[in-house]
């Protein structure tokens, strides 16, 4: 059983490790400036949105129960 998890998480880190090496090729490939803030900015906005949601989902839900 122990054999087999660990077996589980080599695999999860070598597959984490080939895909922020992906990421990173991608990144040092772009040569514009002008996209890679675009991809920054886009990223920042997708947090904010979730965490925006996540926020109005738990009022919501504090409202139904009070």
């Amino acid at each position: 059983m122990k054999a087999a998890m660990k077996e589980s998480i080599a695999e999860a880190k070598n597959e984490l490790k080939t895909e922020l090496k992906a990421k990173l090729l991608y990144w040092n490939n772009l040569k514009s400036g002008k996209i890679k803030v675009a991809v920054i900015v886009l990223g920042l906005g997708i947090i904010a949105l979730k965490i925006f949601t996540t926020v109005l989902t738990f009022d919501w839900l504090r409202g139904l129960f009070s």
